[in-house]
């Protein structure tokens, strides 16, 4: 009677943790995309592409695809100047961003809190 009972709730906590994991969002759930967002949350400033590539460790054929991505979902900004007449790019997150990256934070939380039910 007990066992059954742990594996009807053990059941309802997967599905529940499943369809939670359905609610995240495909763009934040990938390891660079990740890492970008949690640097540029992190600095709550702008930060250099060529800083972001050191920080990742990834060249920056790679980071660019993925800047896009983040860019193309209104999650980021890029800021292009000149300093001493070389171009610099810095990235920023939108407010737009801000909110679903942390919508997404806490939609990690509940799997992680219904897992240890």
């Amino acid at each position: 009677m007990v066992t059954l009972f742990l594996t009807k709730t053990l059941l309802k906590i997967i599905i529940m943790a499943l369809d939670l994991t359905k609610k995240l969002d495909k763009i934040f759930h990938e390891r660079t995309r990740l890492g970008v967002m949690s640097i540029l949350m992190a600095s709550h400033d702008e930060i250099s592409f060529s800083e972001l590539a050191k920080k990742l460790e990834l060249t920056r054929g790679n980071l660019s695809v993925h800047l896009k991505v983040l860019e193309d979902s209104g999650y980021i900004k890029s800021r292009k100047e000149f300093v001493n007449r070389k171009p610099h790019t810095t990235y920023y997150v939108t407010e737009t961003g801000k909110k679903a990256f942390e919508e997404y934070l806490k939609l990690l939380e509940q799997i992680i809190k219904n897992a240890n039910l």
